[in-house]
C-alpha cells in the first residue's frame, strides 16, 4: 500500500523539475555550465548547448517520473531517475566551486537534497513487488503442477485401459 502512495509522491519532484527544465532551461544551464561545458569541450562536443541538454534531461525526467507514478515498470523508472539524479548531483549544485561561505552553505544544502532524492530513486528501483504477489504466483504454480499431475495420472489410467484392450 505504501508503495502506491510513495511512488507518485517521489515522482512529483521530478515532474515539476522536468517541466521547469523544459520551459526555462537557462537558469539550470547556467548552474550546470561550469561542470558540463569543460566536459563537452573535452569530448569534442563544443557545439552542443547546455540549455539543450537541460531540456532533454527535463523531458526524460518527466517521462520516467510519470512511469514511476503510475507504477509501470517501477524498477526501470527508478533506475532512469537515479541516473538523471546522479547527473544533477554532479552538475547542478557545485558547492565546491563557491567562494562565498553563505552561498556555499546554500548550495551544499541543495546538493544534499539532490543526494537524498538519488537515494529515494535507488529505493524505488530496488523495491520489488508485494509479498502477496509472490504468494499468488506460487499458488498459481502449485495449481498448475497439481493439474499436470492429475493429467499424467489420467493418461496413465487410459494407457493401461488401452493396453488391456489390445491384449484381448
Amino acid at each position: 500500500m505504501f508503495r502506491h502512495l510513495a511512488r507518485p509522491l517521489l515522482a512529483t519532484w521530478f515532474v515539476y523539475g522536468g517541466v521547469q527544465s523544459v520551459l526555462e532551461p537557462e537558469k539550470r544551464a547556467e548552474r550546470a555550465a561550469p561542470v558540463v561545458e569543460p566536459l563537452l569541450k573535452e569530448a569534442g562536443l563544443e557545439d552542443v548547448r547546455t540549455t539543450d541538454l537541460v531540456k532533454v534531461h527535463g523531458a526524460v525526467s518527466i517521462a520516467a517520473a510519470t512511469v514511476l507514478a503510475l507504477s509501470r515498470t517501477p524498477r526501470t523508472a527508478g533506475l532512469v531517475l537515479a541516473g538523471l539524479t546522479a547527473a544533477t548531483v554532479a552538475t547542478a549544485r557545485p558547492f565546491w566551486l563557491e567562494t562565498d561561505e553563505q552561498k556555499r552553505e546554500e548550495q551544499l544544502e541543495l546538493f544534499l537534497k539532490n543526494v537524498s532524492l538519488f537515494g529515494g530513486t535507488l529505493l524505488a528501483a530496488s523495491a520489488g513487488h508485494s509479498p502477496r504477489r509472490k504468494e499468488r504466483a506460487k499458488a498459481k504454480k502449485d495449481k498448475l503442477a497439481a493439474k499436470k499431475d492429475k493429467a499424467a495420472a489420467k493418461a496413465e489410467v487410459l494407457s493401461a485401459k488401452a493396453s488391456k484392450k489390445l491384449k484381448k
